[in-house]
């Protein structure tokens, strides 16, 4: 994971998570709710404030979260004290076994890795989920023309045939990709992506 970005989240973990509390990302939970298998294992991995955690389970998909950031668990366990959060982070993973997971949700998560970690990444949310499993993830672009933004958030271009060729090399047939506009931020658009792993 970039450390600049880790650090970034570390400094203002009380900012970021009442922001995004405040937003609701709809189109990412309707294909969450209509694509998730309900009652089975479910992952929020860059689980960041808890927000979609707490949604999770809620609708039945008993969900454990996983950040780096211990600054952003400390504000997840504080505004949700009932979920499940654990210090874990992309690429590695090391501390969730293979096919531990239905479902997988990754939010805004991917395009903070470093652009080499990218293919480590993929393998491992691969082999955390199981055979048939779903994974749903968004990724945007920086909004200006450097990856880094301002506050030091690396945003790591991901384009659509890169994110086919990733998911592929791994086993994983995309079932649904495409475009939103934030519907709180002008000029921000979000790319949505439902994979499935394909059943030995």
């Amino acid at each position: 994971m970039d450390a600049e970005t880790i650090a970034a989240y570390e400094n203002a973990a009380a900012l970021y998570c009442a922001q995004y509390r405040l937003i609701l990302p709809s189109e990412l939970r309707q294909f969450a709710y209509a694509a998730f298998r309900t009652g089975q294992p479910t992952a929020d991995i860059g689980c960041g404030s808890g927000r979609d955690v707490a949604w999770l389970n809620q609708q039945d998909f008993p969900t454990v979260g996983y950040d780096v950031s211990p600054a952003m668990l400390a504000e997840a366990r504080l505004a949700y004290p009932n979920i499940d959060v654990r210090a874990e982070y992309l690429p590695e993973l090391v501390g969730i076994a293979d096919s531990s997971y239905a479902n997988i949700l990754c939010c805004a998560t991917l395009m903070h890795l470093p652009a080499p970690e990218l293919p480590a990444a993929f393998h491992n949310l691969a082999r955390v989920l199981q055979p048939g499993g779903r994974l749903l993830f968004s990724v945007r672009s920086s909004q200006g023309s450097a990856m880094r933004e301002a506050d030091g958030r690396l945003f790591t271009p991901l384009s659509r045939d890169a994110l086919t060729q990733r998911l592929d090399a791994v086993g994983m047939h995309i079932l649904h990709m495409r475009d939103d506009a934030d519907t709180y931020r002008k000029g921000i658009t979000w790319l949505i992506v439902l994979a499935e792993k394909t059943a030995l």
